[in-house]
């Protein structure tokens, strides 16, 4: 038997499922977003797959390496799979067209708006788009959704109440 398409949640990092300080990269300043632990946790029982997809503009500014980011993804999916979410990939654009690190300064379509990361998940993952969603807060994370022609919402103040709705929206 075949493995069905699963539906998927797609989120922006920084500004939606965690405040947005500024070049975040160390768990012990990775702050939730109020209900997003209840929310996350609900999409597992769900069964949804959880990908995060982010720029991280602050590896091609110098402002921290990608060591110091892949420490912070991995300490931040075993403290949610402590909780019983589960985090099925994590995408990153380390790029940014005004980048002080060179290998890093380019303009590239991994880097949103563009949809590079949401492409590559999806050739990795079997995801049944139409019975998916992505949640962002920036414009960029909009345009990408929506050439991924993903169902998008700019993420709300209750995270929680907000995934339910769209959740019993499009499933």
């Amino acid at each position: 038997m075949q493995n069905k398409a699963k539906h998927a949640v797609f989120l922006d990092r920084d500004g939606t499922i965690n405040f947005d300080y500024g070049y975040t990269y160390k768990f012990s300043e990775f702050k939730f977003r109020p209900h997003v632990i209840k929310a996350l946790k609900y999409l597992s029982k769900r069964n949804y797959l959880i990908f995060i997809v982010t720029n991280q503009a602050g590896i091609a500014k110098g402002k921290f390496k990608v060591n110091d980011l892949t420490k912070l993804h991995s300490q931040l999916k075993n403290y949610l799979k402590q909780k019983k979410i589960f985090i099925n990939d994590i995408e990153y654009c380390p790029y940014h067209p005004k980048g002080l690190v060179k290998k890093y300064k380019k303009k590239t379509n991994f880097r949103k708006p563009g949809n590079l990361m949401i492409k590559k998940i999806l050739k990795k993952w079997k995801v049944d788009v139409k019975r998916s969603f992505m949640l962002g807060d920036q414009k960029s994370d909009f345009l990408a959704a929506k050439k991924s022609k993903l169902y998008y919402e700019y993420v709300k103040k209750n995270f929680y109440t907000q995934v339910k709705k769209i959740d019993k929206k499009i499933v």
